[in-house]
């Protein structure tokens, strides 16, 4: 047995006043009685001059000292010591990834049996501080140090999975980190995957389980040239039996064709649905739900990777509008876009034009007198005279003058424009250089650290702005030339409301404001929506853990993106292989062991004062 605290003991100072209240004399009122029988016992106590009395034993003296002592008991913490080791810190960490919401028996998952394992070793355990750690691309701390178990529990069973690829591995230096603090801990880590617990000393409980599991992968469509639609989609096989399934094909909600399939073990197959014809792919780009949606129709291990989506694209031409009076081979340049409509006007030609349709223009050597409200721009070598004027509203925003130099060496800046020509350098006449808007990212910079190239999404456009001719330079001619093209098109191309339509789970989604509007609402795969505020023209959205279909909704516009099952994931016959280094000590196990540490006894401490305080009170109304 024994204590946590020592600072109670200091209580006992109080048992030798007890003892001092029966040693002093009682005040003694005189009454008339019948009887002579207590005369005696009445002379013994007047007889004495002194306040105190002669001691007696008293039994009530006897049960407020052992009270007393029972109390200070009680507050000391004590505990009775198990067959486990003692430790002062229990660090638990669970897998919540993907593969972790697989079934484990017929009506729990693997994450289900940890939590329930992680919470019962919890509640078994006293006078321990618990801190509690999930794990699945990167680790998250969701208690630290803390004894109160209550708290823990609630803690563990709250924890939920996630259709994040990741394994404990991503934990190590946190958890390493965590350890160095503390003299006496304990590491018990749940997993399904393998890991290198490298010089931790821990408990790996594994998971892992064999059985069934088919996955479909992938589902892909092409548009052929009379307008029909292939739809295709690949079905993996992880488990150790044949499968045969049906397979599903759905046109957003509704059911549109079942094909059967038979994989066999460790192997895969493709799938190839019945063709869409034209007229009813351009209804379903027109209607509401532009996706296709794919289900396995079996059940199995993990249910996750049994639903796959597809976003429909119509394949929009991508106009671009070039205004210059004789810029040739700029002309030539823009055709690295691969968009298959580029118009040439003068500039005195531009506002007859119509700007609306096109979805990039780019504006050489010239200014517009307005800006059109939607397309995308390219600004190249503005006009000095222009650029410097004090002027309110776009002009403004856009062009923030800093100098024009003569001559000066651009060198580029790392971003996604000068992707593949980084640690680039040329030279060019006449340059002027700006001061980089809140709004854009510089990717070229002139000698005087100024801004000679930059671009960004202006009020929901994307613009780009380039201070230098291109005819001033020898950059055209280099190799890295095309290479920069293609990069800034691409990217002054994509003023769409997400850059993609594919990510990752647990990636963030840069959300861009899209013309006008004010409100975004993103709703997830379980039916749940986000509102989001646009004033700074992007936003961030991080809560991709589930996979499924997500759909983003401004004002001006709507689109979808999706998150599919970590392929990795869906392995149910992977070995599990825990691993550390030499010299340290890592069990691993199929359950917890569960040993007891320490068990407090503070309860029946309590229990026991409440009794003895009880057989008091009866014993003195006796005595009445």
């Amino acid at each position: 047995m024994g204590i946590i605290r020592l600072w109670p003991v200091a209580l006992a100072v109080f048992i030798p006043g007890i003892i001092l209240l029966y040693l002093l004399k009682q005040k003694v009122v005189n009454q008339k009685i019948s009887a002579l029988n207590l005369w005696k016992e009445a002379y013994e106590n007047v007889q004495a001059s002194t306040p105190w009395e002669k001691f007696r034993n008293n039994i009530l003296m006897y049960m407020q000292i052992a009270a007393l002592l029972l109390l200070i008991l009680a507050l000391m913490s004590p505990y009775i010591t198990g067959s486990g080791s003692e430790y002062s810190n229990v660090l638990i960490i669970i897998d919540n990834s993907a593969s972790m919401s697989g079934l484990y028996s017929e009506d729990e998952s693997k994450l289900d049996v940890a939590k329930e394992q992680a919470a019962d070793y919890v509640n078994s355990n006293d006078g321990t501080r618990y801190t509690i750690m999930t794990v699945s691309n990167t680790p998250e701390l969701i208690i630290s140090g803390s004894d109160d178990k209550g708290r823990v529990s609630d803690a563990v069973n709250n924890i939920e999975t996630t259709d994040i690829a990741g394994s404990l591995d991503q934990a190590a230096s946190m958890v390493q980190s965590l350890v160095a603090a503390w003299k006496s801990y304990k590491v018990i880590a749940f997993t399904d995957s393998s890991a290198n617990m490298q010089n931790i000393n821990c408990e790996v409980v594994d998971l892992s389980i064999q059985g069934n599991n088919g996955a479909i992968q992938s589902l892909s469509h092409t548009v052929s040239e009379d307008g029909t639609v292939k739809v295709m989609a690949r079905v993996d096989n992880y488990g150790s039996n044949s499968l045969n399934t049906d397979v599903n094909l759905y046109i957003g909600n509704k059911l549109y064709d079942i094909q059967n399939v038979t994989v066999e073990a460790g192997e895969s197959s493709i799938v190839y649905f019945k063709d869409i014809a034209s007229g009813k792919y351009n209804s379903i780009l027109a209607g509401n739900t532009p996706y296709l949606m794919a289900e396995l129709n079996s059940k199995d291990m993990l249910a996750g990777d049994n639903i796959v989506y597809d976003i429909l694209d119509n394949g929009s031409e991508n106009k671009i509008l070039l205004v210059t009076d004789k810029n040739t081979f700029l002309e030539k340049a823009l055709k690295i876009s691969g968009s298959q409509t580029i118009d040439k006007v003068q500039p005195k030609d531009a506002e007859a034009a119509d700007i609306e349709e096109y979805s990039l223009v780019v504006y050489d050597g010239v200014l517009p007198g307005e800006l059109s409200e939607t397309g995308n721009i390219i600004f190249i070598n503005p006009p000095a005279s222009d650029v410097k004027k004090e002027t309110e509203g776009w002009q403004k925003d856009i062009f923030i003058y800093g100098k024009k130099s003569k001559s000066s060496v651009i060198r580029t800046l790392k971003g996604n424009v000068t992707e593949y020509i980084e640690d680039y350098s040329f030279s060019s006449l006449d340059v002027l250089g700006f001061k980089t808007p809140k709004w854009a990212k510089a990717f070229f910079e002139t000698g005087s650290k100024l801004s000679a190239g930059y671009l960004g999404n202006y009020n929901g456009r994307m613009v780009a702005v380039i201070g230098f001719d291109l005819h001033n330079t020898d950059f055209p001619l280099q190799t890295e030339f095309p290479i920069f093209m293609y990069n800034l098109l691409r990217e002054t191309m994509s003023a769409r409301i997400a850059e993609k339509s594919v990510y990752n789970a647990g990636e963030a989604v840069s959300i861009q404001k899209k013309g006008k509007s004010e409100k975004v609402v993103v709703t997830k795969p379980d039916g749940t929506k986000e509102n989001y505020n646009l004033e700074g023209g992007t936003v961030v959205f991080a809560d991709t853990i589930d996979a499924g279909l997500y759909s983003i909704k401004e004002d001006d516009g709507e689109m979808y993106f999706i998150v599919p099952f970590p392929e990795e994931e869906s392995d149910v016959l992977k070995e599990t292989v825990i691993t550390s280094d030499k010299n340290t000590k890592t069990d691993v196990n199929k359950t917890l062991s569960g040993s007891i540490s320490k068990k407090m006894v503070v309860l029946p401490v309590l229990a026991l004062l409440l009794v003895l305080l009880m057989a008091e009170w009866i014993v003195y109304r006796k005595r009445l």
